[in-house]
């Protein structure tokens, strides 16, 4: 290597060093360490199938090949996080070509386990590129600036979709000979603390409430239990809903009859388009906790949790009781069992008379006399 040529070497973040006049240094040399470094930055962190990382270490996803794969609709494994030896998420991604040449890359992720979690991505697709020589492989990295997003899985191995990039055909070219990061970082066993912010967070996340009013472009119907068509966008339901996404996987079919009433799908709907319900506190409880439990539908459960727990009174707290028990809210379970332990006037009610729900008063009868919450 000539004299005063400029060298450039990555640091421990992934960041380009400039080194100059290098020309004292081996050539060899210099190429082996940029080597070493550009391999213990690959390694750092890394979520794909030739790493195994620690979930607490998790720092980005780490996709090859990509120029290949997104032209081409199927579905790719990314990697794994673990605990030691007990596995806790595995990334996976889906591929869909748009008109004009644009591709999706939908990103994935699967609970191996029960309980809540929380994963920051990457909220945009502005990429940086870093350039190698012509040995040595470069790679693509997009923003580091993560939007959060918390789920929680009532069984092992749910599935849940986090977030679409979309790239042009222009953006492809640079994913060529180059390995692709998706910054993340991760977060188990979270504590969502169920607040008005809550709602403004996950509507941040996906508003399309614009895109329902025009109905433009649908390109699928959903039809209601009376037979009403509603025009819908087959991206959007697949995108929210892994329930949807499984009976729409067929390309073919363009529309689908679903068992609830007109109200309900409307509901439905305005909470997969805009993230949230209009007027949500005048909203059915029982009403929202089944959408959201028989469509998957994990952030309007935290929405609808928030809602219940506002509207817990005398009257109703046995029958809440018997929601947050039904499905599995805990911090719901907490407030309500608390609320009755403060309020003994809920023993006078009728739903207190009627309750039958064995495991339920064993749980009340805790929490009354120790103070306590299994």
């Amino acid at each position: 290597m000539a004299r005063g040529t400029r060298m450039m070497l990555v640091d421990d973040d992934g960041e380009l060093l400039n080194v100059d006049n290098a020309g004292d240094v081996r050539a060899e040399q210099q190429i082996a360490l940029q080597r070493s470094q550009d391999a213990q930055y690959v390694h750092n962190g890394s979520v794909s199938t030739l790493h195994r990382c620690e979930t607490i270490d998790a720092k980005k996803l780490c996709i090859y090949d990509l120029d290949c794969k997104i032209k081409i609709t199927n579905e790719y494994d990314i990697g794994g996080t673990y605990t030691g030896e007990e596995p806790d998420l595995w990334f996976y991604f889906t591929t869909s070509v748009c008109p004009g040449n644009n591709y999706l890359l939908n990103l994935f992720v699967c609970h191996r386990k029960i309980g809540n979690f929380s994963i920051g991505v990457s909220n945009s697709n502005e990429y940086k590129v870093r350039d190698r020589p012509a040995d040595i492989s470069g790679w693509t990295i997009l923003p580091r600036t993560l939007t959060w997003y918390t789920f929680k899985s009532a069984a092992p191995n749910e599935n849940y979709h986090i977030k679409t990039f979309c790239f042009a055909e222009k953006d492809v070219t640079y994913f060529h000979n180059n390995i692709v990061f998706i910054p993340i970082s991760i977060v188990l066993n979270a504590s969502h603390s169920l607040n008005s912010d809550i709602i403004k967070s996950i509507k941040l996340k996906h508003d399309h409430s614009s895109v329902l009013n025009k109905q433009e472009h649908t390109d699928f119907v959903l039809e209601s239990a009376t037979t009403n068509k509603f025009p819908t966008h087959r991206i959007i339901l697949a995108a929210h809903s892994p329930v949807l996404r499984s009976l729409i996987k067929d390309s073919k079919v363009t529309s689908m009859s679903l068992d609830i009433s007109d109200s309900d799908m409307t509901i439905l709907l305005e909470f997969l388009y805009s993230g949230t319900i209009n007027d949500i506190l005048n909203q059915d409880c029982d009403t929202l906790l089944k959408l959201a439990d028989k469509f998957q539908l994990s952030n309007l459960f935290l929405i609808a949790e928030l809602v219940t727990a506002e509207h817990i009174n005398v009257e109703n707290a046995v029958d809440i009781a018997l929601l947050a028990q039904r499905y599995k809210l805990q911090n719901l379970r907490h407030k309500v069992l608390s609320f009755i332990k403060n309020n003994p006037k809920v023993m006078q009610t009728d739903g207190w008379a009627k309750l039958k729900d064995v495991n339920l008063i064993k749980q009340l009868v805790e929490h009354i006399y120790s103070g306590s919450v299994e």
